[in-house]
């Protein structure tokens, strides 16, 4: 029996005509969380394609093949195979396919303080959103979180175990960008990083700033900054304000603590909190809990 085009794999069938149905995209449908959220993954077919925008999540991009640019932060960067590239949250962005050898690329789009350390960690901003990776786990990776997304949505019944699978694979891109990057970092350059951050880990909801992490590790404040920005990607106090602002999200959304309350879990004072927080969100704490009930 001749095999019909709902029988074959997506990588057979023929690309349809019209940007809008050359990408395909899943949705997660298991619990937010706030350390990492996968919020969906796809596939975009090489076809001819611009998209311009600002997200509220960020998303990693990783070309299969093919070329593109991609124009951030007033700067632009060829996209070719084994590219993987970063549309960062709240940061307008283009980019797009090039004539004659449009890229095909897979992407996933999440939030969560974890995640945003990760990127740091990994060397991913505005200003540095491009890497080039040759490795068969990271597009298995993105492979896999695709597939185990779409299958959640295929099945009548969720299948709980799709959850910690997706994750795993989502942690396995960054097992891969990070040992890469820590084989770039003088072993004492590196303990002293992971020193200031298990510091800012374990202390931020006790209000630690960066200059106290200084102060505790005899360190130069200019000179720890330069250093922490090189090798994170981010400032201190941003990594600081990540921390912060991740779990006031997630005690916001999850628990009915009062927002002073709040505001002390993460180290921070009612009033510093609302200011530090409508700058982040354009939202009061107390607008973005109703938002999100």
């Amino acid at each position: 029996m001749k095999p019909t085009e709902k029988d074959k794999p997506e990588s057979e069938l023929p690309a349809k005509k019209g940007g809008r149905f050359n990408s395909i995209t899943v949705y997660n449908r298991f619990s937010e969380t706030v350390d990492v959220w996968i919020y969906n993954a796809g596939i975009q077919a090489k076809a001819r394609h611009c998209f311009e925008y600002t997200n509220t999540r960020s998303i990693l991009q990783y070309v299969t093949d093919g070329e593109g640019t991609l124009e951030c932060g007033g700067r632009s960067w060829h996209l070719t195979k084994n590219t993987l590239f970063l549309l960062p949250r709240d940061v307008r962005v283009k980019y797009y396919s090039q004539k004659g050898n449009p890229y095909r690329y897979y992407w996933v789009s999440f939030s969560g303080a974890y995640a945003d350390v990760l990127l740091a960690q990994s060397g991913f901003s505005p200003e540095t959103p491009v890497r080039t990776v040759d490795s068969p786990v990271v597009r298995r990776s993105f492979r896999r979180i695709y597939e185990f997304l779409k299958r959640s949505q295929t099945q009548t019944r969720v299948d709980c175990s799709l959850q910690p699978k997706i994750l795993a694979a989502f942690y396995d891109i960054f097992g891969v960008l990070l040992e890469n990057r820590n084989t770039e970092r003088p072993r004492a350059v590196n303990e002293l990083i992971n020193r200031a951050v298990d510091l800012m880990n374990g202390e931020y909801p006790q209000g630690i700033s960066a200059t106290e992490v200084c102060a505790r590790l005899y360190l130069n404040r200019t000179y720890f900054s330069a250093l922490f920005k090189k090798h994170m990607g981010v400032s201190p106090g941003e990594y600081l304000s990540e921390l912060r602002f991740g779990e006031a999200c997630r005690l916001l959304r999850q628990t009915s603590l009062p927002v002073e309350a709040v505001a002390r879990a993460v180290g921070m004072n009612q009033n510093a909190f609302f200011k530090f927080f409508r700058a982040r969100l354009g939202l009061t704490p107390g607008e973005y809990r109703k938002r999100e009930e």
